[in-house]
């Protein structure tokens, strides 16, 4: 017998068979009540398998949940939805309350399976793969390791802006305090191989739980090693090998250095001085023998046999340096970012691997500019704030539309809690909130904007149609409009686009906002 295609089928069950039946009145009422097709039965738990292929929906009562999944499961063949009711409603036999839930759970359904194929693809591959990225180590220490420089490269973007500036009259202003600037760049952005070898060297031994002064000692020691050569008997320091030219050599020098002492202390090789001697002296001791390896290692392959590692490294990493610095590379950074977001993840997880380039690229761009010599990065952490306008997946478009028009409570009162940090980039409210992750309605949007404006972005500046970044590290909850006066050094067409990406982000989530505002505006009705 097949179910009745004009009417929705409800079987309620109970222990007995008893109280749902004082159910099904008064669900019968709201039905006649509401003008619902619904078909409304009750029947004692241990006869639901003969029923349950002629209904569309099985609610069970509170006193037997622990039922619910074998009648789930047994439901599954024919497609059958199993609702749990709560205490409160079946207590107060509230049928108008269950017949809206029934309502809810049936649109709930068909939004998963609008996910279907896609969404158990992402769960099956790309969660992992994004889990596995956030937990390795060597990318969090990187990733940790480069965070801890962005004040100091953030006080060396502006420094050289302040001594090259683009308005005449405020240059000429400025001259006189010229040196003053430059000694602050020169030591801030101009050193960043080396204090991101230290930084790095430090969140390495957290990590690996190995003396933090010692570690850091030990790989700044070597990274300085891999900048020098022998100059008529004499070892002499190339100075530019400490800025961006040595940075990937930094990174390397630190993890490599901290990992050697982590194997010494592990296998408890060492020095050891008798009790007594002062705790400093005898940590010391302790990573003697394995900074003569490390030590004597680097000098070895820099200086013994000329290897030039900041070179080589560089040429071993070109293909991914490349790839984000192409158009099709630059896109698909952006949409992986969001991508990994939209699976409940921070994004600094896949920012975590290109981290090192979109620093390297944006020193690259203000050393040039300090030059007079042509900026040729756009892959830079400050046209990657510009991208994501709002926070990644650029949603103060998204922000905006809830805060100012949205017809549900819910969704009006997230917009304007969320309007404040998302200003600043900060939108986890709105990505957790609405919700965004694992939220079919929005994947489009979230992951297809930041690729099109990272995409259109590109093309801008590659054809001088608005400017390259000259300042590469701006911070990163600049506000969306100012981003792009900041980084060009207040050149007007980069600005307005900045300004113009804030309008694309309204347009592109406007659709799709308006079909989950009104989903949440019919509940909040129902309810």
């Amino acid at each position: 017998m097949d179910k009745e295609k004009s009417s929705k089928k409800i079987l309620l069950c109970c222990a007995a068979g008893m109280s749902s039946s004082i159910m099904v009145k008064s669900l019968r009422e709201e039905v006649n009540h509401l003008g619902l097709d619904f078909l409304i039965s009750s029947v004692d738990v241990g006869r639901v398998q003969e029923y349950i292929h002629l209904v569309d929906y099985v609610l069970i009562a509170p006193q037997i949940d622990f039922e619910y999944q074998r009648i789930k499961a047994m439901a599954k063949p024919y497609d059958v939805t199993v609702m749990l009711i709560n205490d409160n409603d079946y207590g107060h036999m509230h049928g108008k309350q269950l017949l809206f839930q029934i309502q809810n759970i049936n649109r709930k359904y068909k939004e998963e399976e609008e996910m279907g194929k896609l969404s158990q693809w992402l769960e099956k591959y790309l969660l992992p793969f994004a889990s596995k990225l956030g937990s390795n180590k060597v990318l969090k220490i990187i990733r940790d390791g480069m965070s801890a420089t962005v004040a100091l490269l953030i006080l060396g973007s502006i420094s050289i802006l302040l001594t090259n500036f683009p308005h005449e009259g405020i240059a000429n202003f400025l001259a006189p305090s010229n040196d003053f600037f430059n000694t602050i760049y020169a030591f801030t952005s101009g050193m960043m191989g080396l204090i991101t070898t230290a930084t790095i060297a430090y969140y390495a031994s957290i990590e690996y739980k190995t003396i933090s002064i010692t570690s850091v000692v030990t790989a700044v020691v070597g990274f300085l090693i891999t900048q020098s050569s022998i100059v008529e008997g004499w070892p002499v320091l190339n100075v530019d090998g400490l800025g961006v030219s040595g940075l990937m050599t930094g990174i390397l020098v630190a993890i490599i250095s901290v990992k050697i002492l982590q194997l010494f202390q592990e296998h408890k090789i060492a020095i050891r001085m008798p009790e007594g001697v002062p705790e400093a002296i005898t940590e010391s001791f302790l990573s003697l023998l394995p900074a003569i390896v490390i030590l004597g290692g680097f000098t070895l392959i820099s200086v013994v046999f000329g290897f030039n590692l900041n070179d080589n490294i560089m040429l071993l990493l070109s293909p991914l340096s490349k790839f984000l610095n192409t158009l099709p590379g630059y896109v698909i950074y952006h949409m992986l970012c969001a991508m990994v977001f939209f699976l409940g993840i921070n994004s600094a997880v896949v920012i975590g691997v290109f981290q090192a380039f979109l620093t390297s690229n944006s020193l690259a761009n203000e050393a040039a500019y300090a030059a007079g010599k042509t900026v040729e990065f756009v892959a830079t952490n400050s046209v990657d704030t510009m991208i994501w306008a709002g926070g990644t997946g650029a949603t103060i478009g998204l922000v905006l539309l809830m805060a100012f028009t949205a017809k549900s409570k819910m969704f009006k009162t997230l917009g304007r809690m969320s309007l404040g940090p998302g200003i600043f980039n900060i939108n986890e409210p709105i990505i957790f909130g609405t919700p965004i992750a694992f939220n079919p309605i929005f994947l489009l949007p979230f992951v297809l904007t930041p690729g099109l404006i990272a995409g259109v972005t590109y093309i801008l500046m590659t054809n001088n149609i608005i400017s390259m970044p000259i300042i590469g590290n701006v911070p990163w909850t600049i506000p969306p409009v100012f981003v792009g006066y900041a980084m060009s050094g207040g050149d007007i067409p980069t600005t307005v686009w900045s300004g113009l990406i804030v309008v694309i982000s309204v347009v592109i989530y406007y659709p799709f906002f308006r079909i989950m505002d009104k989903q949440m505006l019919e509940q909040e009705q129902e309810a």
